[in-house]
């Protein structure tokens, strides 16, 4: 997962996993032998690469996207995603909202200027154990990590995309179950309308299917300004590299 890029460098930092035999999962920088690799490229985007080790030094090569696909596959049916003209781009603000918590109370995206916020989307009947428990469960490792940040540095906001279902009582009881402190880590519903805008501006595609809902997984870093510092497609990361990409806007003093 890439953490911060640095084209006068000529650096990507980035949280990888294993590399079988040479080097343990870890977060560093990596110079890159051809700086058009770099060109587009944001935090929380995954990437393939090739590392190249000599006695010299080191550099990566052949660096690559992976996931964030506009196709998706579904039962064995290609989908083609639509355009989504509302997805806020990395840098932009983004725009604030108003839900509702497991607790029944309002809760403002601006309640936490001079925060670090990530942003999931979840429904509590996901059948899926690699999908919506993943997330939580990523989100359960975050909030054990920061432990002493949470609530007061960083906040985790959990969104249904269920809402029909997923009821603040409902939330409350799923909220138990991942042992959530809820100083520090909201779950959040409302309107169907006023969810389906908050998603799409993070990239967000999902629709109801036979009793289910289909959707993809986004996972949003919105930095102390306001601003959307990185977004994460897809569940197959791990936490280790979700808390890599928000300690270092941790480590980032500007206020808003």
């Amino acid at each position: 997962m890439v953490i911060g890029v640095n084209p006068s460098d000529q650096t990507i930092t980035i949280s990888h996993r294993d590399i079988p035999h040479y080097m343990p999962a870890m977060s560093m920088p990596f110079h890159v032998r051809n700086p058009a690799d770099l060109a587009g490229l944001h935090p929380g985007e995954q990437v393939e690469f090739e590392l190249v080790a000599r006695k010299s030094g080191s550099y990566i090569q052949r660096l690559r996207r992976i996931g964030g696909s506009a196709v998706i596959e579904d039962q064995g049916d290609r989908i083609v995603l639509p355009s989504n003209p509302d997805r806020v781009s990395i840098g932009a603000p983004m725009p604030d909202f108003t839900l509702t918590d497991q607790s029944s109370r309002p809760v403002r995206l601006s309640d936490f200027r001079g925060q670090v916020v990530a942003v999931d989307f979840i429904y509590t009947r996901c059948p899926l154990a690699d999908v919506c428990p993943r997330l939580s469960a990523n989100f359960a490792r975050l909030q054990s990590r920061f432990r002493e940040k949470m609530g007061k540095d960083l906040m985790l906001l959990s969104i249904t995309i269920d809402p029909q279902y997923d009821t603040p009582q409902v939330l409350l009881g799923y909220a138990k179950i991942w042992s959530a402190r809820l100083d520090g880590w909201r779950f959040l519903t409302g309107q169907d309308a006023a969810i389906e805008i908050v998603a799409r501006r993070f990239g967000m595609n999902y629709w109801p299917e036979e009793g289910l809902i289909t959707h993809t997984s986004q996972t949003g870093v919105i930095a102390r300004d306001g601003k959307l510092a990185a977004q994460v497609d897809g569940s197959s990361f791990t936490p280790s590299q979700l808390g890599d990409l928000i300690q270092r806007e941790l480590e980032k003093t500007h206020a808003p």
